[in-house]
């Protein structure tokens, strides 16, 4: 097939199963979060309440899904978020140092950069999930940039690099690159690249090697920061490779067990139909995916400290392995938390939390288990189960839970 490139725009499905996937966390300040976490994530700086997330995410959601504009975005939200009274400058406390600060909430002018930055990242990413799809026929990538005024001298010097979709130079190129930033990319086939005269850029793009990148410092963290010249802090990765890495695996966990009890769950959000966690159920990530939240009963009774239930990478391709042939998806991740919540829950003589729960004419059955310690706490199976099974948990459990 002989394509010339690959349009810009994707299928909003693409966009908005990224976008639904995310869960929330909260964040004072933008650099209190990992740029990882960002793409996993849905946050709001300053948004500390969860109705004031869920009503932004929601107008951001239906932007994405119905292509409306900015202003319609505004006339929807505005309104809602001044009943919430999450808008104009107020005083807040900073999490970090315990200080009060005059911070500002919501406004027409965040209100456009939330709205710029969400669906530029959805579309984004679904754009790289199509790259990756088409890469066979169309292997190779050209940077675009909007060569005006406000183009960004950097970014206007990249437009027209030509490389391979593999070459490392997209995990932290591939556009958005900043704030506002309105580069796009063009895939493009053997034959196109030969038709229209373009060729593989021979050197490293201009300010692309090592010593292109500048310290930055997060007067948040206190950390330094290399980061490539003419990226925005914060943007230097590729929003498409979302990769719930040990790192951002950690970071997000540990939001979840200190955040209030509706946050926690909300940031664990809705993964199963997504690549990524397809991914992470093969094995071939060694990070922790959170799966569902403990509540205060079953905790205690494990004597654990962390709330967040973790399925590893090793524990994911066992599970896959042992139901070869079955009929099971990755959406039955989902079940862990409604047993958690509605199920029978009993506490086993080792510590483990043993739940059950039927659905849909089915017996399910969970069980947990957290480290010597108590500092992690892991999902150790999940499978269907019989009658019987439930007849024994009963007789041999230290004590019911639920």
């Amino acid at each position: 097939m002989d394509h010339l490139f690959c349009p810009l725009t994707v299928p909003p499905e693409e966009a908005i199963r990224h976008f639904r996937a995310k869960g929330y966390h909260v964040g004072f300040d933008w650099r209190d979060t990992a740029a990882a976490l960002h793409v996993r994530s849905f946050t709001v700086a300053k948004a500390a309440r969860l109705d004031v997330l869920t009503a932004i995410r929601a107008a951001v959601d239906r932007s994405i899904a119905d292509g409306a504009g900015y202003r319609a975005f505004r006339q929807r939200l505005e309104p809602e978020l001044v009943r919430l009274g999450w808008w104009g400058q107020k005083i807040e406390t900073d999490p970090e140092t315990g200080k009060e600060r005059v911070v500002q909430l919501g406004s027409p002018r965040r209100l456009r950069t939330i709205w710029r930055t969400n669906l530029r990242t959805a579309y984004a990413h679904g754009r790289w999930g199509r790259i990756q799809r088409l890469r066979g026929e169309m292997p190779y990538l050209r940077y675009v940039a909007v060569e005006d005024e406000r183009t960004r001298p950097e970014h206007r010097a990249w437009h027209g690099v030509v490389l391979p979709i593999d070459d490392v130079w997209w995990d932290t190129h591939y556009p958005p690159n900043g704030w506002n930033c309105r580069c796009t990319v063009m895939q493009l086939s053997r034959a196109a690249m030969k038709r229209h005269g373009y060729q593989v850029t021979g050197s490293r793009p201009p300010f692309s090697s090592s010593g292109d990148k500048v310290p930055w410092r997060n007067k948040r963290t206190g950390q330094v920061h290399q980061v490539p010249r003419g990226i925005d802090p914060g943007w230097s990765h590729n929003v498409g490779k979302v990769r719930l890495e040990r790192d951002a695996a950690d970071a997000l966990i540990g939001k979840i067990d200190r955040a209030p009890d509706d946050l926690a769950r909300a940031a664990v959000g809705n993964p199963w139909d997504t690549p990524e966690f397809a991914r992470h159920l093969t094995g071939a990530s060694d990070a922790d995916w959170p799966v569902a939240v403990l509540d205060g009963a079953v905790l205690a009774a494990i004597r654990g400290t962390s709330r967040t239930v973790r399925l590893s990478g090793y524990t994911a391709r066992h599970l896959v392995e042992r139901r070869e042939g079955q009929e099971f998806s990755a959406a039955d991740y989902a079940r862990v938390q409604r047993i958690l919540d509605t199920g029978e829950v009993f506490r086993s003589a080792d510590r483990r939390a043993i739940g059950f729960i039927e659905e849909g004419g089915r017996l399910w059955r969970a069980v947990l288990k957290s480290t010597q310690d108590g500092s992690e706490t892991y999902l150790a199976t999940l499978h269907r189960a019989q009658p019987d099974d439930l007849i024994r948990a009963r007789e041999r459990a230290v004590r019911r839970i639920r």
